[in-house]
């Protein structure tokens, strides 16, 4: 069994009742700005930061470890609850069964010695009782840092361990009320023999730091500035791409149920009357793929901002959609006609972006998607 398969079962094992395991994944955060929210300005990043309560920024930290570091981890969980034995979030290496430790300390001020030596004392404890297994490190994660004081220390794993052994007894009953805590001549060998380089802070501008490269997840805590936002043009390809092929078959075949001509096809359409309407239809699908990216990169958290815009104009039309029509290609224009009087909610990232032919492309996209087929059965 994986060396941190065996701290879960040690902790659940705690018969703590407040504890709680819990896998981060894409869908595992909960606190999102509002759309009123997401567009304020007037706080910098470490404002937001120093704001945020505690569970917040646990939840942010975890997060962070799980979508911002994954080439160093494969797997991260967030244990939280009395009884953690003073971990906070868990995070197993990409390459091994080895792991790390965050501990998240949200303080009004930077931490000190009287905060962080008694949680070192506290994971010692523990790995000296075989609780928790030994970890590869262990990180102080705080909005504002360590003391400078404090920083010193951590920068000298002998003062650490020196600070440890000459005040264990002042900080030992902040560990467990229930356990004898006292430095034992035993306990006193493993804390010489220990490795305190283990013992590292994140500071607060390396975590915002990578935080910025996950848009997501930074818009979701911080909000957006759109200053920062960018859209990736996508030019139409002049060769029809594989991921068109659902909504061009519609279209085409809209086309041949309007036709008197001979049998419209993509190779041939450049000689029929539909070249330029064809032409338009592709321009206006990859405006609205170059919005679908921008969404995929900048939507807060895990929505799917260019999904909502697209199911919004599905409503929207969907009047003009069902009703008779003649042919296909009648009830193409009908209802491409109808997107452009569509207004789409001012709250979103993207919202600025839309114009005539991104409403027309999500048309067509909701085609790429079948949700939107001209030629009815």
């Amino acid at each position: 069994m994986f060396l941190w398969r065996s701290l879960y079962r040690n902790m659940l094992n705690n018969k703590d009742a407040h504890l709680k395991i819990n896998p981060i994944g894409p869908v595992e955060r909960n606190h999102v700005l509002s759309p009123q929210q997401l567009f304020i300005r007037d706080r910098t990043e470490k404002q937001i930061l120093f704001s945020m309560d505690e569970d917040t920024y646990e939840e942010l930290v975890a997060s962070w470890a799980f979508l911002c570091l994954r080439e160093k981890y494969s797997e991260v969980y967030r244990i939280g609850g009395a009884g953690d034995h003073g971990v906070d979030v868990l995070a197993r290496s990409s390459t091994s069964d080895a792991f790390d430790i965050y501990q998240c300390k949200h303080y009004s001020s930077a931490l000190g010695i009287s905060v962080v030596i008694p949680e070192i004392c506290k994971i010692l404890y523990f790995i000296y009782l075989n609780e928790i297994p030994m970890p590869q490190k262990y990180f102080f994660v705080a909005p504002k840092g360590l003391n400078a004081s404090m920083l010193t220390t951590v920068s000298n794993p002998d003062s650490i361990r020196n600070e440890v052994l000459d005040n264990w007894d002042i900080y030992s009953d902040k560990i467990s009320k229930k356990l004898n805590t006292k430095l034992t001549e035993d306990l006193k060998a493993f804390i010489n023999e220990f490795e305190f380089r283990k013992f590292e802070v994140v500071s607060p501008d390396s975590f915002l730091e990578k935080l910025r490269e996950n848009k997501n997840l930074y818009h979701q805590y911080f909000g957006v500035r759109r200053e920062n936002i960018r859209r990736i043009e996508t030019p139409t390809p002049n060769d029809v791409q594989s991921g068109e092929a659902t909504y061009i078959t519609h279209l085409v075949n809209a086309y041949n149920s309007a036709s008197d001509e001979i049998k419209v096809t993509v190779d041939n359409i450049s000689s029929t009357s539909y070249h330029k309407h064809f032409s338009r239809a592709r321009e206006c699908y990859w405006l609205a793929e170059s919005l679908r990216k921008m969404s995929e990169e900048n939507s807060p958290g895990d929505k799917d901002e260019f999904e909502e815009f697209i199911t919004d104009m599905e409503y929207h039309v969907s009047d003009t959609y069902e009703s008779d029509f003649e042919n296909g290609f009648e009830r193409n224009k009908a209802v491409i006609g109808d997107s452009r009087s569509f207004t789409p909610k001012s709250e979103r990232i993207i919202s600025g972006e839309i114009s005539s032919g991104e409403k027309i492309g999500a048309c067509y996209h909701l085609s790429n998607d079948n949700r939107l087929i001209w030629v009815k059965e």
